[in-house]
């Protein structure tokens, strides 16, 4: 399996509210020619850019043309969120300067081509070799607060850290220092409180020294 590249907006050391912010989903889901290709043998995926290609599409509006509805969904209700407007919408300067102001990767290294039939010691071995690469993101980019889309990479992001709660902990880097964790519903799934709700939460999680 191959390293994936972590997306850097080119605002990520401005931030969001003056907060280094690395943004963290599960993993890609994968093409239907991915899925295809790849069916047999997941382990020879082997694209290293599929993080920076997919920000690329969505901070240069792109993904307004060439993705479904559907695809688009998570990531135009996790804009309203982390923007704190209702209104927000991707293809604009603001998504594009809001989505510029982060870091991205997805926790586990390949799409998710037959992931789901993986068990035991063959699905924890994806999480094993992805652990290693994420402490190496962190070192590298050094984010101050990290948002974790759902409880699966959360399971193993908390595993670097000291727990507060079910859904925040703190990891402390040597070289750097703390960095706050929240975790959240996949913005898929808005939550209790709806919109209103986490827009609160986040801004208050960025916020916080």
């Amino acid at each position: 399996m191959v390293k994936q590249e972590l997306f850097k907006g080119d605002f990520y050391d401005e931030g969001i509210h003056g907060k280094k912010l690395l943004v963290v989903g599960h993993q890609k889901h994968a093409t239907e020619e991915e899925r295809i290709h790849y069916k047999c043998n997941p382990r020879a995926y082997n694209i290293s850019t599929d993080n920076i290609e997919m920000m690329k599409e969505l901070v240069t509006g792109t993904c307004m043309n060439t993705w479904t509805p559907r695809d688009r969904k998570s990531w135009l209700q996790f804009g309203k969120m982390l923007s704190g407007n209702n209104s927000f919408n991707l293809g604009t300067d603001e998504s594009s300067k809001l989505l510029n102001s982060i870091a991205f990767c997805n926790y586990i290294q390949i799409p998710d081509i037959a992931l789901e039939k993986r068990q035991g010691k063959d699905a924890e071995d994806l999480y094993i070799f992805s652990e290693k690469i994420f402490k190496e993101y962190l070192e590298e980019f050094k984010p101050d607060k990290i948002i974790v889309w759902g409880i699966h990479a959360y399971q193993y992001v908390k595993k670097l850290g000291n727990s507060i709660d079910e859904r925040h902990c703190i990891i402390n880097l040597p070289s750097y220092g703390k960095i706050d964790v929240l975790m959240i519903n996949h913005p898929c799934i808005v939550g209790k409180g709806g919109y209103e709700a986490i827009m609160k939460e986040l801004k208050s999680f960025i916020l916080k020294d």
